[in-house]
């Protein structure tokens, strides 16, 4: 009796550690120190993406000065050719945090001069 009580907590405690850990979320500052500003090269946010983990629930933070950048989030199609016809959410008051509420591709791109050509752009895939 002693033995399946032990076995019983035992996995209760496992699955409390699983449900903990899985719940926590990520805040991914995007550009890390740089921020989110005219990149230094071409693919900057990118290259800064690809070894992270993307996770429903997870906030990408922008941090930015406001009349000098924006954060539009767009459509494929508008983050290739750097347009807004297609513009899902604008943000331009500065620093702005987004959480990361469904499974796929998210596109940003700065809406400032030629910013998106300058490879002000961000592409992530959440899981």
């Amino acid at each position: 009796m002693s033995s399946k009580l032990y076995l019983s907590f035992f996995i209760i405690v496992m699955i409390g550690c699983i449900v903990s850990v899985s719940s926590h979320k990520t805040v991914h500052i995007v550009g890390d120190n740089l921020g989110w500003i005219l990149p230094k090269y071409t693919g900057f946010y990118n290259d800064w993406a690809k070894n992270k983990k993307f996770c429903v629930g997870d906030k990408l933070l922008f941090n930015y000065k406001p009349g000098l950048n924006t954060v539009v989030q767009v459509e494929k199609e508008d983050y290739d050719h750097c347009s807004m016809k297609k513009t899902l959410a604008q943000y331009f008051m500065g620093n702005t945090t987004l959480t990361l509420s469904n499974c796929g591709d998210y596109y940003f791109i700065c809406s400032v001069g030629k910013h998106c050509e300058a490879s002000q752009k961000l592409k992530i895939t959440v899981t």
